[in-house]
């Protein structure tokens, strides 16, 4: 599982609970994950006793994050050493840092390993690496992908292998009796060793900086490498520490005094993961967690329009106005002809993978980029973002408007926001007239006209009241055609685009039964909905306690909400990461972790409880 994580926005390195490196996402974060396998090995030479840092091997492991910029940080103790490895993503280079703090009572040399193993371009072959003596350095490479280590001290020896074809396990095993004695240049499922010869006390730290520079050329690879070693080594581990510590200081808000200690750390966090899960080219991520590969046979490495628009709407709250901006901006690039947008892409803004039969549509997401691009204007108040993103919103304003049924008023059948099932959801119906309202907003803002497109609004809304509502249950139900009337957390969503007013006594009904039926026993946390079997039988949702949170708020219930937002908080992982859901039985983070809508939610509902505890009122959606 995902520990923590550092990225600049091309480069986004994870660290696994070994503390090892777990993903290496390059050039944007989700794309491609070039890293099959690291390991850190350990061999004693007085007792010639060797091992993999693993828990249970004699060896124990903290971890926590490392100053402002909260930092991966790993502590290995055990045999009398103790091992502290700190990882650095350069800030502005296509960078790598890795420290290595070792200390020994008694003293004693010590050989380090690191072993990586490679699946560049996401294909495990055809590869090469090898050891260029001269630098000396290790470079891994294939097409426009290179990889280079080098290090201060100069590694001690580095050997390059094979694994996984022809039966073989991989080169870590001629590590194994402290010694390497393999080849300077392998090809096909290529991976390599290298090895530092220290002598460790236990008054001092010997240090080794270990670096990977990425580069889409041997070139530009070599380039880093050399600027690096010019211009000192210590000066670019001190220049990551610089800027998150500086970045942290300038750019972070602060968190409301009432939280806890717990929910200003989780909030800094969040603030934090959503900058390392945004690319440079605005691309957002869902979570950089590769686990669900094996469970599902593919990654949330994509960038869903749902999750981005919450996640640009968060950003736009937490000051990172730039960081939206470029969301937007990735949008209008990836927007569909007809004005739509498709499931999800990946993060180079091809389209992705779908499990959704044509026309592969959840007409929230579109409604979604249409509200982030409001938001982002009434946070930044500059017209001309209007008019830059004005053809985006006209587009997809224009085709929510035709994607009715002329009957009812509302929206023509798509997959809900949970993307299960085809029909018209309540979630939906409320994210397209909460959309196209906003599209006529930002007409008028700039002297456009805003044709049917309020009219269109108020019909739907209108609709979704009439229809969706269930004076029998005296609650919403969730889908039509066909009809689902199980409780669903989305209502919650409804309410806040705007279904009924928060004064109206259909709200407060709706939020009573949706906390009454989904409030789950043992661990707490609102469930999605009636009857969810995804990874485990009705989990609490991290986003869905969050909703529950700031409903709770509109409703004038600031304590409750204040309560919610630590039990999110609380069920955070030791390094302040936010999972999608928790696991009912036993409390621990469940699927994929961190994922960023938890985040961003967690950054949008401190912000919304700041306000109600500032100022005593709430502002407009």
């Amino acid at each position: 599982m995902i520990t923590a994580l550092s990225g600049n926005g091309r480069l986004l390195l994870t660290v696994n609970e070994n503390g090892d490196w777990n993903e290496l996402f390059y050039p944007f974060p989700g794309q491609f994950q070039q890293l099959r396998e690291a390991r850190l090995g350990v061999f004693d030479v007085n007792s010639s006793r060797f091992a993999w840092l693993r828990r249970g091997n004699g060896y124990e492991i903290r971890q926590e994050p490392y100053g402002p910029g909260h930092l991966p940080e790993s502590v290995w103790c055990g045999h009398g050493l103790t091992i502290t490895v700190r990882d650095h993503v350069h800030p502005n280079h296509d960078l790598i840092a890795r420290v290595f703090r070792v200390r020994a009572d008694p003293p004693r040399p010590i050989r380090l390993f690191t072993y990586h193993s490679f699946q560049i371009a996401e294909s495990m072959y055809q590869d090469t690496a090898f050891v260029d003596p001269q630098v000396p350095s290790l470079v891994h490479y294939k097409r426009g992908y290179f990889f280079e280590f080098f290090s201060d001290p100069p590694f001690s020896r580095a050997v390059c292998g094979e694994h996984t074809l022809k039966g073989l396990r991989g080169t870590y095993v001629d590590a194994e009796d402290g010694r390497l004695e393999g080849g300077a240049v392998a090809h096909g499922a290529a991976d390599s060793v290298v090895e530092f010869d220290l002598e460790a006390a236990p008054e001092n730290d010997t240090v080794v900086r270990l670096f990977l520079a990425a580069g889409r050329s041997l070139p530009a690879a070599h380039q880093i490498r050399d600027y690096v070693r010019d211009g000192g080594y210590v000066r670019f581990v001190r220049e990551s520490e610089a800027f998150w510590r500086t970045w942290v200081q300038r750019r972070l808000p602060n968190p409301p005094r009432g939280l806890s200690e717990r929910g200003r750390e989780v909030y800094r966090m969040s603030v934090l993961l959503l900058r390392h899960a945004t690319g440079t080219n605005g691309s957002i991520i869902a979570s950089p967690d590769t686990r669900s590969l094996a469970a599902a046979g593919d990654t949330y490495n994509y960038c869903w329009w749902r999750d981005g628009g919450y996640v640009a709407k968060a950003m736009d709250e937490a000051g990172l106005y730039d960081n939206a901006a470029r969301f937007l901006d990735f949008a209008r690039i990836c927007q569909n002809p007809d004005g739509s947008y498709f499931h999800r892409h990946f993060p180079d803004g091809a389209i992705g993978s779908t499990w959704h039969p044509p026309p592969h549509l959840q007409i929230d997401q579109t409604a979604t980029v249409i509200a982030s691009v409001w938001h982002h204007f009434k946070r930044g108040a500059d017209p001309d973002v209007l008019l830059a993103h004005w053809p985006m919103v006209k587009g997809a304003a224009n085709f929510l408007t035709g994607f009715r049924d002329p009957a009812t008023k509302l929206p023509a059948p798509s997959f809900d926001l949970w993307e299960e099932r085809l029909g018209i959801h309540l979630y939906s119906t409320a994210a397209v007239a909460h959309a196209l309202e906003r599209a006529a907003r930002v007409a008028e803002e700039i002297g456009k006209d805003p044709g049917n497109w309020r009219t269109a609004a108020e019909e739907i809304a209108g609709a979704a009241v009439e229809h969706f509502w269930d004076s029998a249950k005296e609650r919403f139900v969730r889908s039509l055609s066909p009809r689902d009337d199980r409780l669903d957390a989305s209502a919650l969503l409804a309410l806040k685009m705007g279904l009924v007013a928060w004064t109206d006594p259909r709200a407060r009904a709706t939020v009573d039964a949706i906390e009454s039926r989904l409030w789950c026993g043992g661990p707490g946390g609102l469930a999605r909905y009636e009857g969810d079997v995804y990874y485990g039988q009705e989990n609490p949702w991290v986003v869905c306690t969050l909703w529950l949170a700031e409903a709770r708020l509109r409703l004038g219930e600031r304590g409750r909400c204040r309560e919610l937002i630590e039990w999110a908080a609380s069920h955070a992982t030791p390094t302040r990461l936010l999972p999608e859901q928790i696991d009912r039985a036993s409390g621990e983070p469940k699927s994929a972790t961190p994922l960023t809508w938890s985040h961003s939610t967690f950054v949008d509902v401190v912000h919304k409880y700041a306000e109600a505890e500032h100022r005593g009122e709430l502002s407009e959606e």
